[in-house]
């Protein structure tokens, strides 16, 4: 049995309730990819070294797509004297809650820093301010205390979330009420252009198309909800911001900036269509491993088609906690 700790208030450790997490079932393999164990087939992408590599890769693109920073400049920290505490939900192989625990465990005395995911992928040498523990962040978050958190962030959760609201009820229950910060960083896959360049039946067109409709098949759409300021509204979450960034699909653009961020995306893009792709169509739509390759090998050469001049759109939220926590 694992026995899971979990952060308190005042940065000391307490146990959870042993019976309420036992040892999750061994990750399985499935057409050559590893999946985790944890709730098997709900979450529908590998855990492998490919995807590891993969979620990196984006790490990477988000940081030269946010300029440089790990978070929005509107997500901002006060009355932390031993600095923040930070909360990161699905935190993939941690190199976000890496370079944050670096970040404000060395600026800011002690911030601390909490990862959360279904999958066991993140390294073993990590900061002494930060750890991992082994959730499904829709499930009840047993041994972490309410209204204790400055920052709770989700990146790239599209996909693996069944329920937003309760989600963001959540979020807002966690969060120091009035100060605490939200935010989201989430990308719209939808592909796009200005110029006409994407027709209907092209290949990038149709991948998209299916893997929106075997993603909400599966209760956890890919698509992008359009719906996030109103379900944020409900919450009651104050100082609501939005910033869209433009993200070519590859380096069509002749702004610098844009071609920058272009070839990184390009890069995650094209290395994790398989990734995307496999799961949701084998196990929805019944294809084969052969029948998603041929797929998704027209569909990179659209991505790197320099004609073709498309484009993703991502989108960056933050807000912050309201004065009083939900009743």
């Amino acid at each position: 049995m694992v026995v899971a700790m979990a952060m308190a208030n005042n940065g000391s450790l307490s146990p959870a309730p042993p019976a309420a997490f036992q040892e999750p079932p061994p990750d399985y393999i499935e057409n050559g990819r590893l999946y985790h164990g944890l709730h098997k087939g709900k979450y529908m992408f590998p855990c492998d070294e490919d995807e590891k590599d993969r979620m990196d890769i984006f790490h990477k693109f988000f940081e030269v797509a946010m300029g440089g920073v790990l978070h929005s400049r509107n997500t901002t920290f006060t009355n932390n004297y031993d600095g923040p505490r930070i909360l990161d939900l699905g935190t993939g192989t941690g190199i976000w809650a890496i370079d944050m625990a670096d970040k404000y465990g060395s600026n800011m005395g002690t911030g601390e820093v909490l990862g959360l995911d279904l999958a066991r992928i993140q390294p073993p040498t990590i900061p002494e301010n930060l750890q991992f523990l082994q959730r499904d962040i829709e499930s009840p978050w047993w041994g972490l205390e309410v209204e204790s958190w400055d920052m709770v962030h989700i990146r790239m959760l599209s996909g693996s979330i069944n329920s937003w609201p309760a989600l963001y009820q959540k979020v807002r229950r966690y969060l120091k009420p009035q100060v605490g910060r939200f935010e989201q960083v989430e990308i719209d896959f939808t592909p796009r252009s200005d110029f006409g360049d994407i027709p209907a039946d092209s290949a990038l067109a149709t991948w998209a198309r299916n893997l929106f409709e075997a993603t909400r098949r599966n209760f956890r759409p890919l698509a992008y909800n359009t719906e996030i300021r109103a379900m944020l509204q409900k919450e009651e979450f104050l100082d609501i911001q939005e910033e869209v960034i433009r993200i070519p699909l590859n380096p069509w653009p002749d702004d610098p900036q844009e071609k920058d961020v272009a070839r990184w995306y390009n890069l995650a893009l094209t290395q994790g269509l398989e990734a995307m792709t496999l799961g949701p169509m084998h196990r929805i739509y019944g294809w084969t491993k052969d029948d998603v390759t041929r797929l998704i090998t027209e569909v990179r050469r659209d991505i790197c088609n320099r004609k073709i001049r498309a484009y993703n759109n991502l989108h960056i939220w933050t807000a912050r906690a309201p004065v009083k926590p939900p009743s």
